[in-house]
């Protein structure tokens, strides 16, 4: 009998680190299963894999035992950029055709996939090969994020199996199991690690003093710029701890992408002032840390994002997490990721906030509250050691393993493996949502429906910031209008901004839907002091037409929260023009408007008699609201109240079947009966 022929296993996925990564581990421990396995990795060029793949599989590589092949795929961009969809269209299907020919060739006993738009060629020319009954291989999805990725939501019903990373995580699979995030060795400390001898022997490595405090920095393969600038900018409160040494991965500038963030960071130090003397030999920046087990192990404290890759790295290597995710990606999976460890107790979570940079809308940071909470953490190390011992409930030490043993149960050349129950978190009510549904939320707290929790005031204002720092109007606008239904005042600078900031030429810096909605949220916020009158006296001369008419709600509703009118005297010209706008929205909400906050009877009066004959019926109506609100207020008298009603039914030449006109003169006759 011949020798049985060696098992053959497909990786896919990529994009970033955080997709290849857990493939990489598994295939780690795939190998320590079958020594003789041949490896396929398929992924693009230009991306993560293509660097991390040639230098985890090496000495495979050079055996003939893995092997490299790149197929073109892109990100969905979706479907409003016809020429943006059809290059992915294009690119999705060529590459599909390439998978096709790579797995009828390779034809391997099984398939992982980790995710990322890199991944779809491959899965998608699977299921395919599956259905004519040209190929018989598992499929095993791994979904390292509590939110699954738009790949693995829409793969998973195809998938044999779907491993989960995180607690809680839902996706509608045929099957699921709980296995953990699978962390390379290479980036793990020794089991030396509890008599000290792998942080002293990773110091010496990286030339670092024994009794350092070291914060280790990181942004993903690709860099991150709020936490980039951030770390930047709080060096001068770092480094007056004259023990203090910072460990800065900038990111490396890969094909696609603009962001180079060291050269943003050398940017942002150039302008940096309370630099001590001899900084730069304790900061270290790099683009790539490659050697990532050393650098935890020589570590103190972590600062990164809340990839699922970063976050399980972190807590297998027992250091504890400041977390800053980034805001407005699909699911919040960041956010969500965090939110988990933070929940058991594992990391402080740091969420970016908006920031005006040049009065453009930019995530940050603070600076200030980076460096205390870096402070806090060193200066507490029973917290850091609680911190690293809550952690650990995330990571298990046998995860590798038994997704390899998985994968091979899955063709049935194996028994599945026992797995643990994930530990049970309470639902997340805020995350998650799309921009839609949080402002639905938000709807109930305006209407003192419902009340958000201190965490999910500040999840919500996560994600609102997210969305004011939008590209195009409509997150933006949907943002100033949360801003003013959650009550945030502290965005109140925002509103301002986005409704009146104009560029040198004297042109609005934002879209017209973004500056009226930013004065609906005005309205909403009921904040009022002297910028906000000037906003909306600004705002009454919009060229936007439903600006002008939503400035002049805005003072409606901000007139009913206070009984302050001479506040408001500033505005009573301004709408007494408004009054007269071509815009009938505009015409009516300024009449209204002036009933609310007019204090002379003649001027008010003035203005409601010039549209007595206004050839829009809704704004003669407005002019009895007008009536009642200035009677009410005890501006004009009953008498003055029915003769200028008389005067206004007297002129009116047309009426709605329900004589809508005659009902709202009935209103105003009853109340000023009451007031005699």
């Amino acid at each position: 009998m011949g020798a049985s022929k060696p098992r053959r296993y497909l990786f896919t996925g990529g994009g970033t680190g955080g997709h290849v990564a857990p493939a990489l581990a598994i295939a780690e421990a795939v190998r320590e299963r079958h020594p003789e396995a041949r490896f396929l990795y398929v992924g693009v060029a230009g991306k993560a894999e293509a660097t991390m793949v040639p230098r985890a599989w090496k000495e495979d590589i050079e055996a003939g035992r893995a092997s490299l092949r790149f197929v073109r795929s892109r990100g969905y961009p979706g479907l409003r950029d016809p020429v943006a969809f059809g290059r992915f269209c294009l690119a999705l299907g060529l590459g599909t055709l390439k998978a096709l020919l790579l797995l009828l060739v390779f034809r391997p006993h099984g398939i992982v996939a980790s995710g990322g738009y890199v991944a779809a060629p491959a899965l998608f020319a699977a299921v395919a090969l599956r259905r004519a009954r040209l190929l018989k291989t598992a499929i095993l999805l791994h979904e390292q994020n509590a939110v699954p990725g738009r790949l693995n939501r829409l793969a998973a019903r195809f998938a044999d199996c779907v491993g989960l990373a995180f607690p809680g995580t839902k996706v509608a699979a045929a099957r699921v199991a709980y296995v953990g995030y699978p962390v390379r060795r290479s980036v793990t400390r020794s089991l030396a690690q509890a008599d000290g001898s792998s942080r002293q022997v990773a110091r010496e490595a990286l030339g670092l003093p024994q009794d350092a405090r070291v914060v280790f920095a990181f942004g993903g393969s690709q860099g991150a710029r709020t936490l980039n600038r951030a770390l930047t900018a709080a060096l001068p409160a770092l480094l007056a701890d004259p023990r203090l040494h910072v460990v800065h991965g900038t990111g490396k500038r890969l094909a696609g992408n603009r962001y180079d963030g060291a050269a943003d960071v050398e940017r942002v130090l150039s302008g940096l002032e309370g630099l001590p003397e001899g900084w730069r030999d304790r900061v270290r920046h790099q683009d790539f840390i490659h050697d990532m087990g050393t650098t935890y192990a020589a570590s103190d404290l972590v600062i990164c994002r809340g990839g699922a890759g970063s976050l399980n790295e972190v807590s297998a290597n027992g250091v504890p997490a400041i977390v800053i995710p980034k805001a407005n990606l699909p699911g919040d999976h960041q956010a969500f990721n965090a939110r988990v460890l933070e929940r058991m107790g594992g990391a402080r979570v740091l969420y970016e906030r908006i920031d005006l940079e040049g009065e453009e809308a930019v995530e940050v940071v603070d600076p200030a509250l980076l460096a205390e909470t870096v402070r806090e953490l060193l200066d507490d190390p029973s917290g850091r050691a609680s911190m690293t011992d809550q952690a650990a409930a995330l990571v298990r030490s046998d995860t590798t393993a038994k997704t390899a043993l998985l994968l091979d149960s899955l063709d049935g050349t194996a028994e599945a493996p026992v797995l643990a129950e994930p530990p049970a978190l309470p639902e997340e009510r805020l995350l998650g949502l799309t921009s839609a549904g949080l402002e639905r939320v938000l709807g109930t707290v305006e209407r003192g429906e419902e009340t958000l929790s201190p965490d999910e005031r500040a999840i919500a204002l996560y994600k609102i910031d997210g969305y004011l720092a939008g590209a195009g109007y409509v997150q933006p606008a949907r943002g100033c209008r949360m801003v003013g239904r959650g009550g945030f005042t502290e965005r109140l600078e925002v509103l301002l901004t986005f409704a009146t900031a104009r560029d040198a030429s004297g042109t609005h810096r934002h879209l017209p839907i973004v500056r009226r909605d930013a004065l609906l949220g005005l309205g909403l916020l009921g904040a009022l002091d002297e910028s906000v009158v000037q906003a909306l006296v600004a705002g009454l001369s919009d060229p936007y037409f439903e600006a002008r008419a939503e400035a002049a709600r805005a003072v409606t509703a901000l007139a009913r929260t206070r009984d302050t009118p001479a506040a408001f005297q500033e505005l009573v010209a301004p709408l007494v023009q408004a009054s007269a706008d071509r815009s009938f929205e505009t015409r009516l909400s300024a009449l209204l408007a002036l009933g609310e906050i007019g204090t002379s009877a003649d001027e008010v009066l003035a203005a409601l008699r010039a549209r007595a004959f206004d050839s829009n019926w809704r704004v003669r109506q407005a002019l009895f609201d007008a009536l009642s609100r200035l009677l009410e207020r005890g501006v004009v008298t009953a008498d003055v109240a029915q003769a200028e009603g008389d005067a206004v039914l007297r002129t009116s030449d047309g009426y709605r079947p329900t004589f809508m006109l005659k009902e709202s003169f009935n209103g105003l006759r009853q109340r000023t009966e009451a007031h005699r």
